[in-house]
């Protein structure tokens, strides 16, 4: 699989990645298999295409050994 083509962009070598291929739309998911998840409402600050963003949890969705949680652009980060 090549990252580049699907808009997957790995940022932790525990299992995380950050899908921005709706980013233009203002929604990012994140998900992961680390057993401790985010909550509803819990900010995040993420980086695609060279510029920051921070992006909150709207929902989150537990998976057999992990979660995946759907944020929406809060805002540029500066």
């Amino acid at each position: 699989m090549t990252l580049a083509r699907t808009g997957v962009r790995r940022f932790n070598t525990s299992g995380y990645e950050i899908l921005d291929d709706r980013l233009r739309l203002g929604e990012v998911v994140i998900w992961s298999v680390d057993p401790v998840a985010p909550r509803e409402g819990d900010l995040y600050l993420i980086e695609s295409g060279g510029r920051p963003y921070d992006v909150r949890v709207e929902r989150l969705v537990r998976l057999k050994g992990g979660w995946s949680a759907t944020c929406r652009v809060a805002s540029l980060a500066r």
